[in-house]
């Protein structure tokens, strides 16, 4: 147990937000260049990636170079990972986005979720099941990428899935060109879509399918920055309520959602049996308005985990642009009656023990670091550890090495003094 912080919220309520040590417990790297077959049914476009990676079509494999590595290439990269679940006997489901990183560079970036088994002895892991999900029942409103074909699968180009939740059987996914939420069952199918409501108000960012622009003089439409839709989503122990998160505060008025200074973020609620918003939000207050967040997920009825982070990448001293500085997880309790998600405690992900020795990458400073741009995966795996892991932006993040494409990284962490702290 160290340092005791102090921010200021909502209705100048002091809260304390105490940092607490973090011990690596395990270490598991999915190599960057580590792809994936499309299915057969999947058509001859989607058996490579990356064609147009500068917006304009480019079919000579290797001739755009990224990082150590180029594109386009052939099969499907495995992908940053953008939202994970621990469902018992040491298996994970973990989320792979939209691709490239926007629509226009990602029409042949196929759309998945993967299931791994960890083995925490040997610290590595096995896949057992990637899921692709498609649209094969015409549920989705909007024109798809590949509208004319009988599988429909989606790609980049539709979605930009970034968080989850398992219901029953089916996946529910959070995504940021919506925002949309959506309802999968355990095959991939989409059963259902539902667009996002703040205060009654639809939530639109500049990649909803449905917005029209004519005239220079119209007021722009949209309210939420590119990119910054939802990016995490908790739900209720029971199942009855998710919770998806902005990722960034929304535009109203003429300013982003702030007060006192401070930015906030919109953790929305929503009913799972009525099917629709219940129109109950919570508000979480970043530390610098600058800041997103990476992904949440509950410990139990009240509180949760939720990372923020700045956008830096890399440690000191190796010539990285812009430094990592600010990569931390959060425990917050969802407070009710004020309607804010209140930091109680936090884990620095630059700062974590490794009296084991597990890491596979080298320390700094005598302690293991998670220096990546975008860490989007938190969750709880029993009352002593949680899982984390990064977004690698295939093939575009170098955060351990300038120039070097990241691998991906999931690491296991003793924080039990964290977890329960009130």
């Amino acid at each position: 147990m160290k340092k005791v912080f102090l921010s200021l919220s909502l209705g100048a309520v002091l809260f304390g937000a105490q940092e607490f040590e973090a011990n690596l417990e395990a270490h598991f790297l999915i190599p960057a260049k580590s792809f994936i077959e499309a299915p057969q049914d999947a058509g001859e476009f989607l058996q490579s990636t990356g064609k147009f990676s500068k917006n304009i079509r480019n079919e000579n494999f290797g001739s755009v170079e990224s990082n150590d590595y180029a594109l386009p290439f052939k099969n499907q990269a495995l992908q940053g990972h953008s939202g994970i679940k621990y469902v018992g006997k040491n298996q994970i489901w973990i989320l792979s986005d939209n691709g490239l990183g926007t629509k226009k560079n990602s029409p042949d970036s196929m759309l998945f979720i993967h299931k791994y088994e960890l083995n925490f002895k040997t610290q590595e892991l096995r896949r057992l099941e990637t899921v692709f999900f498609n649209d094969k029942n015409r549920i989705f409103p909007y024109l798809l990428n590949l509208e004319n074909t009988q599988s429909r699968y989606f790609t980049g180009s539709d979605l930009d899935p970034e968080s989850f939740q398992i219901v029953g059987e089916d996946f529910w996914i959070g995504d940021e060109f919506g925002p949309f939420l959506l309802q999968f069952d355990k095959n991939g199918t989409l059963k259902a879509s539902y667009e996002t409501f703040i205060d009654g108000q639809k939530v639109l960012s500049p990649d909803h399918p449905g917005l029209v622009l004519n005239t220079p003089e119209e007021k722009i439409p949209y309210n939420i920055k590119r990119s910054k839709g939802f990016e995490a989503m908790a739900s209720s122990k029971d199942g009855k309520k998710l919770y998806p998160m902005l990722e960034f505060a929304m535009f109203r008025d003429g300013a982003f959602e702030n007060e006192n200074g401070k930015n906030f973020l919109r953790i929305l609620e929503f009913d799972v049996k009525k099917k629709k918003f219940t129109g109950k939000s919570f508000k979480y207050f970043t530390e610098d308005n600058a800041h997103s967040i990476g992904d949440f997920n509950m410990i139990d009825k009240e509180y949760g985990l939720i990372i923020e982070r700045d956008d830096g990448e890399g440690v000191e001293g190796k010539g990285f642009k812009n430094p990592a500085k600010f990569k931390r997880i959060y425990k917050v309790k969802l407070d009710a009656k004020s309607g804010v998600a209140k930091k109680v405690a936090y884990i620095d992900l630059m700062r974590i023990n490794d009296k084991k020795g597990l890491s596979k990458k080298d320390l700094v400073g005598g302690k293991f670091v998670f220096p990546f741009m975008t860490i989007e995966n938190v969750d709880v795996v029993d009352a002593n550890t949680i899982i984390v892991a990064n977004d690698n932006n295939f093939p575009f993040s170098a955060s351990r090495e300038p120039k070097i494409t990241d691998d991906n990284e999931i690491i296991l962490l003793e924080v039990g003094d964290f977890l329960r702290a009130k």
